[in-house]
């Protein structure tokens, strides 16, 4: 394993563990549950009526848009850390300097 693969892998790895965090500390109201049983049922229905073809277009666009808030997500969880390495460094130079 490479340094970039372990790296990928432990982004991954931190984003799920920061994940499970956020659902813990912020569950989802019952609103938003309601919410998301009414889309999840609104899309089984058009979902049911496409034949194959289409289906499989809606599909691949939903992978695309999944694929693309994944690939949104990494980078600002890079550019997170990146700024708290920043601060860190600044934050100790300023300290040093007094």
């Amino acid at each position: 394993m490479d340094e970039k693969d372990f790296m990928e892998l432990l982004i991954t790895e931190r984003m799920g563990m920061h994940c499970e965090k956020f659902k813990e500390d912020y569950p989802p109201t019952p609103e938003q549950l309601e919410e998301a049983e009414k889309a999840s049922i609104a899309h089984d229905k058009v979902f049911s009526v496409l034949d194959a073809e289409h289906r499989k277009l809606l599909e691949f666009c939903e992978d695309v848009e999944i694929e693309e808030s994944s690939r949104e997500n990494k980078y600002y969880y890079r550019a997170g850390i990146k700024d708290g390495v920043n601060l860190d460094r600044l934050v100790k130079q300023m300290k040093s300097t007094d």
